[in-house]
């Protein structure tokens, strides 16, 4: 009875732990209705046959631009612009903009993000970003990550930054991403595939402590057993 009690509550706790993922949407870029030419670059609104910021049911900042993957700096024998984590285009902050906001009521698990080559000219690009979770102008947690520089002179591959301890906070109504610039003009980082979770499908961080904290106790029990 034991074993099959233990199965149920592994079965249960993976469930919990795999829903938010489940439910949730990955803002990729890639799908867009009128994306621009893959060696090119255009503000996100005019990616969209209405000119509106929304996409995949977020509002995006008007300052992020929407980059293709062969897009180069200074023309066709300059640096690429950034490296896209999936698909052919990625966003960036436009004009190196710091405060970017993404207005929304899901929860950010997680995004990706790098530097970028800025004018091709030694290190580029911001060198950290902090993702910070809002509630009207209140800020209620924020995630920094430092952006690693393993290819001088050139673009980054993009990392992953876990912002899934926003699933934990109070109500959310979006998001702002600060940057650190290594000097003037160079502000700038790339981002892709943002992954969102609708608030009210993210469950409550005690049901799978309760259930982890079960499946310990039915070890305990069965350890004494033996």
């Amino acid at each position: 009875m034991i074993g099959l009690a233990l199965r149920q509550l592994i079965a249960g706790a993976a469930f919990i732990t795999a829903a938010p993922a489940m439910a949730g949407v990955i803002a990729t870029f890639d799908d867009l209705a009128f994306p621009p030419a893959l060696d090119s670059a255009t503000g996100i609104q005019w990616t969209n046959a209405s000119a509106s910021l929304e996409y995949q049911g977020v509002i995006w900042d008007a300052r992020f631009g929407v980059v293709g993957d062969q897009y180069r700096v200074g023309g066709p024998g300059g640096p690429l612009f950034g490296i896209p984590n999936s698909g052919h285009y990625f966003v960036s902050n436009s004009t190196g903009s710091s405060g970017m906001t993404i207005t929304t009521d899901k929860v950010l698990t997680g995004a990706w993000f790098g530097r970028n080559q800025y004018y091709g000219f030694g290190e580029g690009g911001a060198d950290q970003v902090t993702i910070v979770a809002l509630n009207g102008a209140s800020e209620l947690g924020s995630v920094v990550f430092d952006l690693p520089e393993s290819h001088p002179g050139l673009p980054e591959p993009l990392s992953f930054v876990d912002t899934s301890i926003f699933a934990a906070l109070g109500p959310i109504t979006g998001y702002r991403i600060d940057r650190r610039e290594l000097g003037q003009l160079n502000g700038n980082w790339v981002a892709d595939d943002f992954q969102f979770v609708d608030a009210t499908q993210v469950p409550a961080p005690g049901g799978a402590v309760l259930m982890l904290g079960g499946i310990a106790a039915l070890l305990a029990a069965r350890r004494r057993r033996v």
